[in-house]
């Protein structure tokens, strides 16, 4: 399969859609294996869903735990990246 088909594949799939493009989120990152966290601005839900496709794609680890999602990183600078529901 291409990058593409497989991209397609994973966005449609569980876990990443149970989540709400809608719903608010806010986004925290980690360099320190989860020591401290670093805030970054409210994210919506899609923000979530591209993140963990491409978290997926990249055979990374993500972990789900009352509607907090914590992964590693896809992106160069490695590290968690933390998704908190905003109530």
């Amino acid at each position: 399969m291409s990058r593409q088909t497989d991209w397609f594949r994973i966005y449609d799939s569980a876990p990443v859609t149970d989540i709400d493009l809608a719903a608010p989120y806010r986004k925290d990152r980690s360099y320190d294996r989860g020591a401290t966290w670093e805030d970054a601005p409210e994210m919506r839900g899609e923000h979530l869903k591209l993140e963990m496709t491409e978290t997926l794609l990249a055979n990374l680890t993500i972990g789900i735990r009352d509607g907090v999602v914590v992964m590693q990183n896809p992106h160069p600078m490695g590290g968690l990246i933390r998704y908190t529901p905003i109530r």
